[in-house]
C-alpha cells in the first residue's frame, strides 16, 4: 500500500501542477491577445452635442447642434438626434436644416438627414427665404450642395413648388426639381413704365 502511495501521490501532485501550469498559460494569453473591435459598436455617446467646422482661415462655416450624439468608429460616423446644422459663408445665404435623425461620415463633411426635415435658405439678393421641406435629405458641405430623391415642397415668397426629388446648390443659387414638379409662381410687380407724352 505504501509503495503506491508514494508512486500515486506524486503522479497526481504532477498532474495537477501541470494542469495548473496549462491553464494559467492560457489565460496568459488570451490576456495579451489583442481583442478584436466591434466598428459597429458605439464608442462614444453623449447628450447635447456641439460640431463645428471651420475654414482654413478659422472663420466658422457651420455648426451642428444635436440632443444626443453618437460616434461609431466604423467611416468616422456620427449619429444625431435632433439635429440643427447651420452653415455660414461669407458673401452667401445662411442655411439652416432642421431634422429628426442624422449621420455625418468622412469627419462631419457630409451628413445624411432621414426622416421629416426642413431646409432653410436665408434672404439673400432681395428674395425672399427660401423654405424645402422633405425627408432624407443629403448635404455636401465641401460642394454645397443638397439633395434628395423624395417628395418636397419649395416656398419662396409667395411662390409654390413641389416635386420628386431636388439638387439645390448654394454656390450657384439653383434649386432643380428633378420629376413630378407642380409650381404656382406669382410674377413681382414691376413699375410701370411712364410714356412721354404726344
Amino acid at each position: 500500500m505504501r509503495s503506491l502511495t508514494t508512486w500515486v501521490l506524486p503522479l497526481l501532485l504532477l498532474l495537477l501542477v501541470g494542469s495548473l501550469i496549462w491553464a494559467l498559460s492560457r489565460v496568459a494569453t488570451n490576456l495579451t491577445a489583442p481583442q478584436r473591435l466591434d466598428l459597429n459598436a458605439p464608442d462614444l455617446i453623449a447628450d447635447e452635442g456641439v460640431l463645428r467646422r471651420y475654414d482654413e482661415t478659422g472663420m466658422k462655416r457651420s455648426q451642428l447642434l444635436a440632443s444626443r450624439v453618437t460616434h461609431v468608429p466604423l467611416q468616422d460616423t456620427m449619429l444625431y438626434e435632433k439635429p440643427v446644422l447651420t452653415q455660414t459663408e461669407a458673401s452667401k445665404p445662411t442655411i439652416v436644416v432642421i431634422g429628426t435623425r442624422a449621420k455625418s461620415i468622412h469627419k462631419g463633411s457630409e451628413t445624411w438627414f432621414y426622416d421629416a426635415t426642413q431646409l432653410r435658405r436665408a434672404p439673400f439678393e432681395g428674395n425672399p427665404e427660401l423654405i424645402i421641406n422633405g425627408r432624407d435629405i443629403w448635404i455636401d458641405g465641401q460642394a454645397e450642395l443638397a439633395k434628395s430623391d423624395q417628395f418636397v415642397t419649395a416656398d419662396m415668397g409667395k411662390n409654390h413648388a413641389e416635386g420628386v426629388g431636388f439638387i439645390a446648390n448654394n454656390k450657384l443659387q439653383t434649386l432643380e426639381l428633378k420629376s413630378q414638379v407642380k409650381m404656382t409662381y406669382v410674377p413681382t410687380p414691376r413699375p410701370t413704365a411712364v410714356r412721354p407724352a404726344h
